[in-house]
C-alpha cells in the first residue's frame, strides 16, 4: 500500500501481505529503475527494472543535495550523511555501487532516496525513479549468472525474472548491500 505522508515530497511504504491461503509463494516488492539504455538488461524506456523487498523499505524521500554532508575517505558510492528523523542516515548512490556510470551531476538539486532498514540499521539508497509496488511469485525467480549480469551487480542480486515484455527484472538483495558496508573498514568505523 503506497500512501503519502504529511510532507508532499515523502512517500511511506506499508508492506503487509494478506495471509490468504494460496499455493503460490507471493511477496511484495518495490519496483524501480536503474541505469541507462547501454545496459544488458534494458527495459523499453531505456532503464533497467529492479525490485527490492517492500518490507525492508521504510519510506522514499526527496532529499536536497545541499543537505548531504560529504565524509572524506569513503567508498566511491557513498555521497555522505543526511539528518533523517534525528538520525544519521548514510546516503549511497545505488547505481554507482552496482557498477553503473555515475548518474548524479553537480546541477542536481534534489535526489530520490529509498530508505531501507534491516535489523534496526537504516541506509538511504539513491534511485532515479520509482515505478510501483508489485507482487511476485518467488518460484518464478531465476538464479543470476555472469552470462547475464556484470560482476559488479552479481553480488547484490538475489535473482531475476522476465516481465510480460520479456525484459529482465533484477531482484536486489538488500542484506548484501548492508553486508558490503559492514565489512568495509572505511564505512564501519563511522557507524
Amino acid at each position: 500500500m503506497l500512501s503519502t505522508s504529511s510532507s508532499p515530497l515523502s512517500v511511506s511504504i506499508n508492506s503487509k501481505i494478506d495471509q490468504e491461503s494460496t499455493t503460490q509463494q507471493v511477496d511484495k516488492f518495490l519496483q524501480f529503475y536503474l541505469g541507462s539504455n547501454d545496459s544488458v538488461t534494458s527495459a523499453s524506456n531505456g532503464k533497467d527494472l529492479a525490485l527490492i523487498e517492500a518490507e525492508i523499505v521504510t519510506e522514499v524521500i526527496t532529499v536536497s543535495v545541499s543537505e548531504i554532508l560529504s565524509v572524506p575517505q569513503m567508498p566511491y558510492c557513498i555521497l555522505g550523511i543526511y539528518s533523517w528523523r534525528s538520525e544519521m542516515l548514510w546516503i549511497v548512490d545505488l547505481e554507482n555501487l552496482l557498477g553503473y556510470p555515475p548518474s548524479l551531476s553537480i546541477t542536481d538539486k534534489t535526489i530520490l532516496v529509498m530508505v531501507v532498514q534491516i535489523e534496526g540499521q537504516s541506509l538511504g539508497l539513491v534511485i532515479p525513479q520509482i515505478d510501483n509496488i508489485t507482487e511476485q511469485d518467488l518460484e518464478q525467480f531465476k538464479s543470476p549468472s555472469s552470462e547475464i549480469f556484470s560482476e559488479d551487480i552479481l553480488p547484490f542480486i538475489n535473482g531475476y525474472l522476465t516481465d510480460k515484455s520479456n525484459n529482465i527484472v533484477m531482484v536486489i538483495n538488500g542484506k548484501e548491500i548492508f553486508h558490503f558496508f559492514a565489512i568495509n573498514p572505511n564505512f564501519s568505523s563511522y557507524k
